[in-house]
This record gives C-alpha cells, structure tokens and sequence, in this order.
C-alpha cells in the first residue's frame, strides 16, 4: 500500500510521460479514511472543508469517497456471500417436496398409497376417435 502512494509517472497510449499522478499522503488516506467512518456519503460543506485542511481539490475528496464506497461495497458482499454460503452449508439437502408444500403438508408418499392415474380426457382431446 505504502508504494501506491508514492507519485507515478503516468504514461500515455504512445508511452510519453505525461504530468506525473498524484498520489495521496498517508496523513491524507489517514485523515479520509477517519471522515469515512463518520459518514459514508459527503455532503458539499464538510468536502469543501476535508479538502482545504488536506490541501486536495473538493473533486479529488469526492472521488475518493465515491472510490471508498464502492470498495466498502464489495467487502460488504463479499461478508453478506460468506456467511450465506455458511449457513446454506449448515442446512441439510432440501427435497422438491420442501419447496412445494408446507411443512404440515409434508408426507412420504408411496406407490401404493397414491397410485398414479392418467388424467381422464375429455371430447375435445380426442384425435382421430382415440
């Protein structure tokens, strides 16, 4: 981490050095990290203000809280998955017959219990006299 905040060259397409990428002192990261946990989402006065004590452009602060968010985002998934692939493991196998019927209604049926019979078909259904 510590190197990605170190100045880099950026360079262009033709691979000409360009002005050189700003990066964020770690008292800057520190400080925005800190507003962060405040409040996720920033409002005009306090990035105005963010901004002239760390010595950024207001749209420099807001990116890096749009870019703090997202990242906050996918943790937050990623934790949301985990613990949700946990608990389904915990489960035991679900039957078809889970799914469609309410546990009062739950019974093994058998073949001899509940025969399977063809449905009746009717005047309309009947091609050809079959």
């Amino acid at each position: 981490m510590l190197d990605a905040l170190d100045e880099e060259d950026s360079l262009e397409e033709g691979g000409q050095a360009t002005e050189k990428k700003r990066r964020l002192s770690m008292h800057q990261v520190k400080a925005l990290e800190k507003n962060f946990d405040v409040g996720n989402k920033l409002e005009p006065e306090r990035k105005v203000k963010l901004a002239e004590e760390l010595g950024l452009q207001p749209r420099q602060v807001a990116i890096w809280f749009q870019n703090r968010r997202a990242r906050w985002k996918t943790k937050v998934l990623e934790k949301d998955y985990a613990m949700l692939k946990a608990n389904r493991e915990k489960e035991p196998p679900r039957n078809c017959s889970d799914c469609l019927h309410s546990p009062s209604d739950n019974r093994q049926l058998s073949g001899d219990d509940c025969p399977l019979v063809p449905p009746k078909s009717s005047p309309e259904m009947t091609v050809n006299g079959s």
